[in-house]
């Protein structure tokens, strides 16, 4: 997977736009500065649970991805980095048994917010996550992640909440499971 970042600024575009036309594959480009509020995701987890000074706030922090399908946004066993959004696309989060066939996996929806158990637990990813369909994802970088919940307790309060309801829609799912 090749992957490139850079920022557009209006003074220098044809320095970048002169580096951009030798580098041969646009699959990942990296666009910093899209504003969140301007987004038009109606699932958004950002826009559905922030106020607009938060969403401005994760707007200046985030970045969007660009893959294709097949690409690997992270392997199982890997380290988090970062925290995910699903802006268009799909994506599927595997988790193989012990010879290798997949034994459980899940579609992550636009709008959907994913990766986070790991990166908040400290431990290495325990899935993997493929590339569906061609696909935006938002990127929150983990030390911007965790400085948000240090300079913004609505943002803290509020990612609580959402961890909680998650919580209690998985013990949901896991009784209708035990009933069946």
């Amino acid at each position: 997977m090749t992957f490139v970042s850079f920022y557009v600024n209006p003074y220098h575009t044809k320095i970048h736009l002169k580096w951009l036309f030798l580098y041969k594959d646009f699959s990942n480009l990296s666009f910093k500065k899209l504003n969140c509020v301007s987004c038009k995701s109606k699932n958004c987890f950002i826009k559905n649970n922030f106020s607009s000074k938060q969403i401005t706030e994760i707007s200046k922090i985030k970045k969007i991805n660009k893959y294709k399908k097949g690409d690997l946004l992270y392997k199982k066993g890997s380290i988090p980095k970062s925290v995910y959004i699903l802006l268009e696309g799909c994506l599927e989060v595997i988790k193989k048994d012990v010879k290798g066939g997949k034994k459980d996996f899940y579609f992550i929806e636009p709008g959907e917010l994913f990766g986070y158990r790991s990166l908040l637990s400290e431990e290495k990813h325990n899935t993997s996550a493929k590339i569906y369909q061609n696909s935006k994802i938002c990127t929150i970088d983990k030390e911007d992640f965790f400085e948000l919940f240090i300079s913004n307790r609505g943002f803290a309060k509020k990612f609580i909440k959402f961890l909680s309801d998650q919580l209690k829609r998985r013990q949901k799912k896991l009784e209708e499971k035990t009933k069946n």
